[in-house]
């Protein structure tokens, strides 16, 4: 144990356990907390599950006696319950209570999430992996989905170039995310096509679906054929843009992360809205998404004294999305999928001529926590792999 998490003493104040640590440190932890979170298996399943129910603890609980053990644990003999909570020192020391550990944990959580933003230099060494490699081992798969997080983007490369081969990669990490068009849908030229995606035409970079709550997160495409001229794949950094944004203008920032917009898409079968703002913010006040889609955006609804603030935002934003030089570009060739976090990185692609080729794509949308589940889930596993060996 070390000196930091080593209790000295416990005492006993009206509604709080006050707890010593040997390090100098001074915590407090209210009665009913440590009653809510009790970690017996009468309060807890096996599955890690609450079994009690919060809202049924006398809110004035207190310690008929508390006891630090020989073994430094704190057990706690509940008056008026037939019930005894033994808390270690290593759980109480990993949930103190004060601001500053609060936000030291919140920095650490933030530093093993940390993601990279990127601009053109990237297009110096994609993320990228192998089909073959990430479905066989899940070391590999574990290095592409840690690639996804972090970047908000990768290539998986050899990926059979067969029908509903985007759905089985899918099912490598998660599960299909379905919408109105489906679990799988075709990127190709059509006739009367009910979205400019299923045209010739270049497409700004954007995010999809901003108009759906909620937006799938996740999207991918693979490629089926690849022989018509142009229709090079664009991914755009949406945090990067929105950090430089930030940078240049906070006024511009906290209009584009305040103000509401409304996304809207209709054909004959659908009338999908969603308002919501452009940049989207946690609850620690932190860039969580970006929804930019400009073919989809509706007049927006800005009182006249800020309408002009909010179009020079608008515009800078969009300026920043189409310059070149957040812009990673390849050639997508048969077999090759990528896959995109769809609130971070936004996707386009340039105009090409399906006149003497084609140029045919399979997409589908998937949830990023399934994602982020499973590599949570490989990361421990491998790491437990590697502590027995």
């Amino acid at each position: 144990m070390s000196i930091e998490t080593h209790i000295e003493k416990v005492v006993e104040t009206p509604g709080i356990l006050v707890v010593y640590w040997a390090n100098g440190e001074v915590s407090n932890y209210p009665y009913l907390y440590l009653r809510d979170n009790c970690p017996s298996l009468s309060t807890i399943h096996s599955n890690g599950q609450k079994l009690i129910e919060t809202s049924g603890i006398n809110p004035a609980i207190s310690p008929e006696n508390t006891t630090l053990t020989e073994e430094n644990e704190v057990q706690i003999d509940w008056s008026g319950e037939e019930h005894s909570s033994l808390f270690s020192a290593q759980w109480l020391f990993d949930h103190r209570l004060s601001k500053a550990a609060i936000a030291e944990r919140h920095a650490k959580r933030n530093a093993m999430d940390r993601k990279v933003l990127w601009d053109e230099k990237l297009n110096n060494n994609l993320p990228a992996g192998d089909y073959a490699a990430v479905s066989a081992s899940n070391e590999a798969l574990c290095v592409w989905l840690e690639q996804v997080r972090k970047y908000g983007f990768a290539i998986l490369r050899n990926v059979p170039a067969e029908p509903g081969m985007v759905c089985k990669v899918v099912s490598l990490f998660g599960y299909v995310r379905e919408t109105n068009y489906g679990k799988l849908f075709d990127v190709k030229t059509t006739v009367n096509p009910n979205n400019l995606a299923f045209t010739s035409l270049g497409l700004s970079a954007h995010t999809d679906n901003p108009y759906r709550n909620p937006t799938p997160t996740l999207q991918l495409l693979h490629c089926l054929q690849s022989s018509a001229v142009g229709g090079n794949s664009i991914v755009v950094d949406g945090f990067k843009v929105i950090a430089d944004l930030k940078a240049h203008s906070p006024q511009m920032f906290h209009l584009l992360s305040t103000t509401p917009v409304t996304f809207r898409f209709a054909d004959q079968y659908n009338h999908i809205k969603r308002t919501e703002t452009i940049i989207g913010l946690d609850v620690f006040g932190e860039v969580n998404a970006i929804r930019f889609n400009n073919r989809s955006v509706q007049p927006f609804e800005v009182d006249e004294d800020h309408m002009t603030a909010f179009y020079a935002a608008y515009q800078y934003l969009a300026k920043l999305i189409d310059d070149e030089r957040y812009f990673v570009q390849f050639k997508m060739e048969a077999s090759d999928l990528f896959i995109v976090d769809n609130e971070r990185v936004m996707h386009g692609r340039s105009a090409y001529d399906g006149t003497a080729g084609q140029r045919f794509l399979q997409g589908t949308y998937a949830d990023r926590d399934g994602l982020l589940s499973k590599l949570s889930v490989l990361k421990r596993d491998l790491a437990r792999l590697v502590k027995s060996a």
